[in-house]
């Protein structure tokens, strides 16, 4: 089986045929030798050769010792054994022999590794001077595309915005294919750059380009949100929904929000109920709450206590959600539900200002139990703020029994 740096041999084996610069025949030999002792997995036997071949007396401006110093440098990599790599690699590049289209692998290698060790000044360095000889040749440079992704990346990284949008804009428009990879750089430097209208081509880009991935979807619709495309940004959410890409309860809760902002309750509780029968989410309070008010919103009142009610069984002492429920049933005119509601409230500890008494009053009227009416409007008149509307309903009571 052939191992990685088969991959590298190749690069460093495709004799350059527009040089005029040609590998010795006996390198070229001794370096398909230490390809078959890496496929042997006689790793020591390889870097013999290659050392012994490495430091011997070149000429100046070697194409040899370039070819060999770029293959011992590959091979360290492999091992692991990063800061000989990045001399080997540096020494390659520095005997300024290797044309321009084998150059940019190298750049590249050596720049990533010094990036990796967080020497990301040197690899800077590195790639703006390959760049400026690359530019100044009167030919194309074979794979200068990628040298301008990397710049833009390493720029990136240490938040230079400006400049890392420059280069992988250089590297995108000079591409003959789409890379995902790079309009990913390029909307999340948009993105850092508060340059949301930039930022939304480029999201739409990897959506149409990738149209099975969620997490495009997403993000096209947090930049339409942004720039209060409301309509846009709900509509997006709703296909990667209806995709069935949605997969983490936040993202089921998100939409549901969405849907409740737009004045759409019905199918934001649509959608949480179908999360929570699919086990997407899992009924908790803040859940019950959104699912609640979703059907609240809708009107539909006791779909709403429905779930409040199983909501409260989980949370019996929660004064907020009984003091919410008994308000939604009142509102429903639900007077069982009220009075149940109220007696539930009555065992927790909390102050009544005498509201609830009066509900509890109006619940037992309306059930036509005036006797028990009158014992919490009577209650509800002590209170400060309820006092004159229980006077009201005492004198009301009075009045009907002549």
């Amino acid at each position: 089986m052939k191992s990685k740096f088969v991959l590298a041999l190749f690069l460093i084996f495709s004799i350059n045929l527009i040089s005029d610069d040609v590998l010795d025949e006996t390198v070229y030999w001794e370096l398909t030798r230490v390809d078959t002792k890496i496929e042997e997995k006689k790793f020591d036997e390889a870097e013999q050769i290659l050392k012994r071949w490495y430091i011997k007396n070149w000429r100046s401006r070697s194409y040899n010792k370039a070819v060999i110093a770029r293959t011992y440098g590959f091979f360290l990599y492999q091992q692991e054994r990063y800061d000989e790599a990045i001399e080997k690699l540096q020494v390659a590049y520095d005997e300024k022999a290797l044309p321009l289209n084998e150059s940019t692998s190298l750049v590249q290698a050596l720049a990533q590794l010094y990036a990796t060790q967080n020497k990301t000044d040197k690899a800077k360095t590195l790639l703006l001077n390959f760049i400026e000889i690359a530019e100044a040749s009167p030919k194309p440079v074979p794979g200068i595309h990628n040298v301008y992704a990397l710049t833009a990346l390493i720029y990136a990284s240490e938040e230079s915005f400006d400049i890392a949008y420059k280069y992988i804009n250089m590297a995108i428009e000079i591409s003959s294919s789409f890379r995902e990879d790079w309009y990913q750089l390029k909307f999340a430097i948009e993105y850092n750059k508060k340059d949301f209208i930039s930022a939304e081509k480029s999201a739409k880009t990897l959506l149409v380009n990738k149209p099975d991935k969620k997490r495009y979807y997403i993000q096209l619709s947090a930049i339409y949100n942004i720039l209060e495309k409301y309509d846009l940004s709900l509509a997006t959410m709703e296909v990667s929904y209806m995709k069935g890409m949605l997969e983490k309860p936040e993202e089921f809760t998100n939409l549901a929000s969405f849907y409740l902002f737009k004045k759409n309750p019905v199918m934001s509780a649509n959608v949480l109920e179908n999360a929570l029968d699919n086990e997407n989410i899992i009924f908790t309070k803040a859940n019950a709450k959104l699912i609640s008010d979703s059907w609240l919103y809708a009107k539909e009142r006791s779909r709403s206590l429905k779930v409040l009610n199983k909501s409260l069984s989980q949370n019996p002492d929660d004064i907020k959600l009984a003091k919410q429920y008994v308000d939604i049933a009142f509102s429903a005119f639900n007077w069982t539900e009220v009075i149940s509601g109220i007696n539930r409230l009555n065992k927790l500890d909390y102050q009544d200002d005498g509201k609830y008494q009066l509900m509890l009053g109006i619940a037992h009227f309306e059930l036509d139990d005036s006797k028990t009416a009158l014992d919490s409007f009577v209650k509800a008149s002590k209170s400060e703020k309820y006092k004159d509307s229980g006077i009201a309903w005492i004198e009301y009571l009075e009045a009907l029994r002549g």
